[in-house]
């Protein structure tokens, strides 16, 4: 089947043919799968049936629902195994490629979703959703380094953000569903939802026939006849594309980096790559500890306390708004580089936390406050979107050294999920009563933690637009500092892959640089 789709690979955009276009959306919809399941089980738990099924009943409300304890263990219980799926996710990908990752983790989802579906009690719905996070796990170290290692360097920025819109794109279809739904008065509005989860890792088993293996962990691994045929059948149909040159200067790279002992996981925080390290490890505090489980998790149940309109139309039209900030990721990320995102879009985020979290202070809260605090509740996860969220997701899969990209997407996403379990474990105690209590004030604090990200990101965050990942290692090892960064050009092997990426019509200008750098390499 691969050999008639390598035969009949067409051209769709400059950088794009029918064949790399098709793999990129097959792993695009196990990013789907992810952001439909989470989407689904964070709203279900404002549906009275749900919380009648699971939860507790409250004499002094006379109403059923969720303790501050029992929201945040189903919340943030499931993180644990969303830790070992990172973990079991490196493993098998580093020793038998991301595509058996691919394969693997959806056919968990499957699993999770048919516990989930059949559950009676608090703690097998528990279960359900920790097996699935196990899969979100393995999604989140594979998915964003698998596209990064396939697609050129001129669209790898928008192709990784797709990451982000494909989960909140799902999250929105999967409001539509649970509002109509949530009309139901039995466990239909709930279990509705949950089976249509099944349907995304279905496709996604269906087509990975379609998706072929990393060509540049093919190399890594010495088969490089396999990794040719890779490469051909994604770029083949690219006018003028030559197969040879690529593969030669990845040699090259992948060879230089072999010579300086890269790969060993001590070379992670040693010389330049300590830089690399920090910079992947703050990214992941910069996207949990600046109000994504304010957002997302808590969103439905935090609006249906507010009492100004129903929770889950406003979630549907709060994720609307989030789709419509990933779009304007994808489009104009690799043209504004991913620095200025994060800073502009970042100034926003935190000003309408600021915002909300004053609203807050109010007292008496008038319906007109509340109003207030429902609009900053959806504006404000529009500009999180668009600076913490798809911003540094992009930067992570970019910025690990080529020979231990495993290594550093495991230690990014490991760290990642220790900010995600203490940001969701804590929320519930600070929203709720008998604890903090702080309800919108919360905004003070992670507004705050923003102020802090953005301060980090002037001084540190790097844009690496438009650059071969060959040609960011370089970038490192020339310790060019984030603010300047934009500018610096290299003269090695990396900028001519940079080039072979970003200008696929010039081939021969960019395989006669080659042939220039290899005599000269040669001379000394």
């Amino acid at each position: 089947m691969l050999q008639f789709f390598n035969d009949h690979n067409v051209k769709v955009t400059k950088h794009m043919t029918s064949n790399l276009l098709m793999a990129c959306t097959i792993i695009g919809t196990s990013v789907f799968a992810y952001g439909f399941d989470t989407a689904v089980l964070d709203t279900i738990q404002a549906m009275t049936p749900f919380e009648k099924r699971f939860g507790e009943f409250d004499p002094k409300t006379k109403k059923y629902g969720f303790s501050a304890d029992h929201l945040a263990y189903f919340n943030s219980f499931p993180l644990i195994l969303f830790a070992l799926g990172v973990i079991v996710a490196s493993q098998i990908g580093e020793r038998f490629g991301r595509k058996a990752v691919l394969i693997i983790m959806n056919c968990i989802c499957m699993s999770g979703i048919a516990v989930c579906y059949t559950s009676k009690t608090f703690g097998q719905i528990l279960a359900g959703r920790m097996i699935i996070q196990m899969h979100v796990g393995m999604e989140a170290w594979c998915v964003p380094m698998f596209t990064a290692e396939i697609v050129p360097a001129a669209v790898r920025g928008r192709m990784v953000a797709f990451y982000t819109f494909n989960h909140i794109f799902a999250a929105f279809i999967a409001s539509i569903v649970t509002n109509k739904t949530s009309t139901y008065k039995d466990d239909s509005s709930w279990q509705i939802p949950i089976i249509c989860m099944f349907i995304w890792p279905a496709i996604v088993l269906l087509g990975a026939i379609l998706v072929p293996e990393s060509p540049r962990w093919l190399l890594r691994r010495g088969q490089q006849e396999k990794a040719s045929r890779n490469l051909q059948y994604l770029n083949g149909a690219v006018d003028g594309y030559s197969v040879e040159a690529e593969i030669t200067l990845l040699n090259e790279a992948l060879e230089a980096s072999r010579m300086s002992k890269m790969g060993s996981w001590k070379e992670l925080v040693r010389g330049p790559n300590l830089r690399r390290t920090m910079t992947g490890i703050v990214a992941s505090a910069c996207t949990q500890l600046t109000g994504q489980s304010f957002a997302s998790q808590y969103g439905a149940i935090f609006l249906k306390s507010i009492n100004v309109m129903d929770a889950f139309t406003a979630t549907m039209i709060k994720r609307s708004f989030l789709v419509f900030g990933c779009l304007l990721v994808i489009f104009f990320i690799d043209r504004v580089g991913r620095r200025r995102f994060f800073l502009f879009f970042g100034s926003f985020s935190a000003a309408s936390l600021l915002a909300m979290g004053a609203l807050g202070s109010i007292s008496p809260a008038t319906l007109e406050v509340k109003k207030g605090i429902v609009a900053m509740a959806m504006f404000f996860p529009f500009c999180y979107i668009t600076a913490f969220a798809s911003t540094t997701t992009v930067v992570q899969a970019e910025v690990p050294h080529t020979t231990l990209r495993d290594k550093s997407m495991m230690v990014f996403w490991t760290f990642n999920n220790i900010f995600n379990f203490a940001a969701t474990f804590t929320l519930p105690y600070l929203l709720k009563a008998p604890y903090a209590n702080l309800q919108s004030r919360v905004g003070f604090i992670y507004g705050a933690t923003s102020l802090l990200a953005l301060i980090w990101g002037y001084f540190y965050l790097p844009d690496l637009k438009g650059r071969s990942l060959e040609e960011i290692d370089e970038m490192f090892e020339a310790r060019v500092p984030a603010r300047k960064s934009r500018g610096w050009k290299s003269s090695n092997a990396g900028a001519i892959l940079t080039e072979l990426e970003n200008n696929p019509d010039g081939f021969t200008e960019a395989k006669l640089k080659q042939s220039e750098h290899l005599e000269s390499s040669e001379k000394v």
